[in-house]
């Protein structure tokens, strides 16, 4: 346990100093202004009224882009994390010490999903706090405002929807074979990213929003999506039961993308 600690030690003296780290602390306040600020500015400055379906739907499409967001950035961090690991072979230096490669993984994925978290619910709980206005507004005669959220419910979402880190992470660290496959697996994730975006479809709003289901962050997605609208659609399962499902789905493949990429660590070992 002391070894896990002075590891905790050094990444936290690192903190400020590596430029990714860095960027786990400032992106969530930069998503957080141009999301709540700039991009309103520029539909006013653009003739875009703040009570017309353009405004509305422009701001959903930025909302529901912040709520995927945070897991996959953690989990790109994560994984380029990895790779640089990997590319300095200091996992086969950690492979023969006590730490082990499981323990050294699973120590990097948890400081990442934490980084992950924190971020998450910076970014939400901002835009609830300073930015509520910009989120406020009617679509389809249904009345959107983050002040429907309850503060409990903003970290619960966090929680949730951080659990995409492990997954993300350990899976470009297996495939990719350096940074530059890894940022060309970045790119083509994308379409992951923008998947959830799907819920503001109206053919998606019954049963058929669970075919999304196999994208990891659609259920905690949904789940907040549905309580900013207040939405009682018949097909729609309770916050709660979007998260439970979303939760265990999340454990399930980030516990196989660990196991994974530890398969592909030992076996570049070996070779």
């Amino acid at each position: 346990m002391k070894l896990y600690f002075r590891l905790l030690g050094y990444e936290m003296k690192t903190l400020l100093r590596d430029s990714m780290n860095l960027f786990m602390l400032i992106y969530p306040l930069f998503m957080m202004v141009m999301v709540g600020w700039l991009i309103p500015m520029i539909l006013s400055r653009s003739g875009v009224s703040n009570d017309s379906a353009a405004y509305a739907l422009s701001m959903l499409t930025v909302f529901v882009l912040v709520l995927s967001i945070g897991g996959f950035i953690s989990g790109i961090l994560l994984g380029f994390s990895l790779l640089e690991n990997k590319d300095e072979q200091t996992i086969k230096a950690i492979a023969v010490s006590p730490i082990t490669v499981k323990g050294y993984v699973l120590f990097k994925t948890t400081y990442a999903y934490v980084l992950g978290v924190l971020g998450t619910f910076v970014m939400i709980f901002g835009l609830q706090s300073f930015f509520g206005e910009s989120f406020s507004f009617r679509y389809q005669d249904i009345a959107f405002g983050l002040a429907n959220l309850q503060f409990w419910q903003i970290v619960l979402f966090s929680l949730v929807s951080s659990l995409m880190t492990p997954t993300a992470g350990a899976l470009m660290a297996a495939v990719a074979k350096n940074k530059i496959e890894g940022f060309a697996l970045t790119k083509s994730a994308g379409i992951i990213l923008m998947m959830p975006l799907l819920v503001l479809l109206e053919a998606f709003t019954d049963w058929k929003q669970y075919v999304l289901g196999i994208v990891p962050n659609f259920w905690a997605v949904k789940a907040l999506f549905n309580e900013s609208f207040r939405l009682n659609h018949p097909d729609n399962l309770s916050f709660m039961g979007y998260l439970i499902i979303g939760t265990l789905y999340a454990l399930l493949i980030a516990a196989l993308s660990i196991r994974f990429f530890i398969k592909r660590v030992n076996a570049e070992r070996s070779s």
